[in-house]
């Protein structure tokens, strides 16, 4: 085999790599290869880009490569040998000499990040090849692909730029992240002396492959209890095929034995049963069936917010995108998607009071508040513990990507230590950051305040006039202190300042203490959600005090829709002028828009619910009583769960950074959204309804507690 010369194969590597190659050194000859091309002076002036990114835009490999054996010594200052930079500086010398004949090394060498074109537009992440790196194998190693980021706040050029620029690099595996960081801060230290000033170097992280992921304890439980899942639904499944076999075939004929206990407890497992319960687009919420279709189209716009947030973090041209966001009123539900949380407050509050004052009525005013809760946590609590266990083990063998294993929203990472505090639904207050499950905040809040609706049920039972004075208080005093805490802050509305910080991950972990929850949050906090639960709760002792069938003049039937309309685009279009601007409101302002934008929203969805429901609703409630909504509505619950680790798996998995595009946008949403309810199907039919009716052959039902109705009402 003949060697391919030298100067011929860093031409061709820089006519490859786009690199602005304008002369090679062919060291063998001393003599200088000119390209053709020439400088443009002017994008020279107007692209000046961070010291440490030059070095893959101005230079060629050969240059880099060299200059790495330059640098790479094992001793340190002292005289001490480095750890691990023997044996890396010997792995890369067979590297540098492989690169002339060796295949293995020029796909390492060709899977290096280099310039990309929109730098101005936020393309600072060359992330190189990542797959091309690691599956190539040395005569005694593999490549190595890390990320290197640089610290750019000193370069006056990328101060626009307002995220860490980095590059992907391919190393041999005998490599360390320590090793790596060192040399590229001697490489550059190496460089300043001609030019390129002295940057700091933030560091190197070089992640696991699926091969290198160690196998944990919550891997082994994850395989026991899914293995344990299974089996039931199994065994489950084959009882009711057998026990359909067997019935009389004669109408007429009837069965004189009920099934056993075991046999029933095992039926509750059947996938044929459960799969046709699930998917029937029969209802039995009567005139609620309006809910319905409010619960899936709110976990629709869930959805989209989530795909909206992520995708931001993922994509190389996020500066004109978020411009584009911005100037767009369109794009106004999606950057102010958090009104969609509150939709599942208000249905929780009016769902627990409609059916609780109906359950108390017919029991004479008699409740089991502990069997209470406990369906509640049964309810919720099994396939949401099962998320997280296979999130935290499993999920890892699910994927390979250049940030696979290092992005902080996945939970092998940020539940190691606190899964629990989502267990006992206090991740919203404990500790005091907690991205565990982040996006599951919304069930700790819940049944938080779900821990307070047995005793209003209660005292509004008795006492009707005390019961409704008592939760317009809390409406009115969680609208104070949301309003409160905003002046005295200040704080700005949500999402004014998410949209101010789009792209930016920095904005989601930095440090928080409890006295910056305590005065800065109203968000996550129960008494900042609370208005919202409590207008529920009022609507659903509107809807069984009336029985659904209040009377209201045409007039005010025309002016209530006119009110919702117009303070539903309010709250989601009325900060427009100012996020399009990325001006702040005023204190005073921020404070009362705070304090009512999530009142006014819970109020104009209560307002269309009444509405439909009793009779002045129109093709809104023809829209939302569709059929199709029912079976959909059944898989919110548990796509909710998976939304955004599906969201996570596919833009993690990538190999290259997004180009953000409306349709394509539009596309990753629908996909995500879809493969999220197949999964929660699957978890739907596997966990959640086999707990839902087992609860039901296991609970007591009717003797003074409400879980024969709160299991239609989830």
């Amino acid at each position: 085999m003949k060697f391919i010369p030298k100067s011929t194969l860093l031409l061709l590597l820089c006519f490859c790599y786009g690199y602005n190659c304008l002369e090679s050194v062919d060291k063998s000859s001393n003599k200088k290869v000119e390209s053709k091309s020439t400088k443009s002076n002017l994008n020279e002036e107007y692209v000046t880009i961070s010291s440490f990114m030059k070095l893959f835009g101005e230079r060629s490999f050969d240059d880099i490569f060299e200059t790495v054996v330059q640098t790479v010594e094992p001793l340190d200052e002292n005289g001490e040998e480095i750890p691990g930079m023997k044996i890396c500086r010997k792995q890369w010398q067979t590297f540098i000499k492989d690169l002339q004949s060796q295949s293995y090394a020029l796909r390492m060498a060709d899977s290096w990040g280099r310039k990309e074109s929109g730098i101005l537009d936020g393309n600072v992440q060359w992330m190189g090849n990542y797959y091309e790196c690691i599956e190539a194998e040395g005569p005694d190693f593999n490549g190595k692909w890390c990320e290197a980021y640089m610290d750019h706040s000193a370069e006056p050029n990328m101060a626009a730029v307002p995220r860490t620029p980095s590059v992907g690099i391919c190393f041999p595996s005998g490599c360390s992240e320590s090793s790596i960081t060192k040399i590229f801060q001697d490489m550059l230290q190496f460089k300043s002396n001609n030019k390129t000033g002295n940057p700091t170097l933030l560091q190197v992280y070089c992640p696991l492959t699926t091969e290198q992921q160690e196998w944990t304890t919550a891997d082994t439980i994850g395989i026991v209890v899914t293995c344990v899942i299974l089996f039931l639904n199994l065994i489950g499944t084959f009882v009711d095929v057998f026990s359909k076999d067997n019935k009389p075939n004669d109408k007429k004929q009837k069965s004189t034995k009920d099934p056993s206990l075991l046999t029933r407890m095992a039926l509750c497992f059947s996938m044929i049963s459960n799969s046709e319960k699930i998917l029937t687009t029969e209802s039995s919420g009567g005139s609620l069936d309006v809910l319905n279709g409010i619960r899936f189209l709110s976990t629709a716009w869930v959805a989209i917010g989530h795909v909206f947030n992520e995708a931001i973090l993922e994509i190389g041209n996020f500066i004109p995108a978020s411009k584009y966001l911005k100037s767009q009123v369109a794009f106004m539900p999606l950057t102010n998607h958090y009104f969609s949380v509150d939709t599942f407050f208000l249905l929780g509050g009016l769902l627990v009071f409609y059916l609780g004052m109906k359950q108390l009525t017919s029991t004479k005013g008699r409740m089991n508040i502990p069997l209470m809760y406990l369906y509640r946590f049964i309810r919720i609590t099994p396939i949401y513990a099962y998320s997280i266990l296979f999130s935290m083990g499993l999920l890892k063998w699910l994927g390979s990507g250049p940030h696979w294993s290092s992005n902080p929203m996945l939970p092998s990472s940020t539940c190691q230590d606190i899964w629990w505090t989502n267990l006992v639904y206090i991740n919203n207050l404990y500790p005091a950051l907690n991205v565990c499950y982040a996006w599951c905040w919304y069930l700790a809040v819940d049944m938080q305040l779900y821990l307070l609706t047995p005793f209003i049920l209660l005292l509004t039972y008795r006492w009707p006039r005390v019961g409704v004075s008592l939760m317009v208080f809390f409406t009115v005093a969680s609208m104070a202190v949301c309003g409160v805490l905003s002046f005295l802050g200040p704080i700005q509305p949500f999402t004014a300042t998410h949209v101010q910080n789009l792209g930016i991950m920095e904005e989601y972990f930095e440090a928080i203490t409890y006295d910056i929850r305590f005065k800065y949050d109203i968000y996550y906090m129960p008494w900042a959600r609370m208005h919202v639960y409590m207008i529920g709760m009022l609507t659903g002792y509107v809807l069984f005090a009336t029985k659904g069938k209040l009377k209201v003049p045409k007039l005010l039937v025309v002016l209530g829709w006119l009110a919702s309309i117009c303070g539903g685009f309010a709250v989601i279009f009325g900060l427009f002028p100012h996020t399009s601007t990325d001006n702040n409101l005023d204190p005073e302002l921020a404070a009362i828009y705070n304090a009512f934008d999530r009142p006014v929203y819970g109020l104009c969805l209560s307002w269309v619910i009444i509405a439909c429901v009793c009779g002045y609703g129109g093709p809104v409630t023809k829209f939302l009583n569709w059929k199709v909504f029912n079976p959909l509505s059944r898989l919110t619950y548990s796509s909710y769960l998976v939304h955004i680790l599906v969201l996570i798996w596919y833009l993690l998995n990538r190999n290259d950074m997004l180009q953000c595009q409306t349709f394509d946008f539009l596309f990753m949403f629908i996909g995500t959204f879809i493969f999220s309810l197949i999964v929660g199907f699957l978890l739907c039919l596997t966990i959640e309804w086999p707990v839902m009716e087992l609860a039901k052959v296991l609970l007591p039902s009717k003797r003074g507690d409400l879980s024969n109705r709160l299991k239609k009402s989830n």
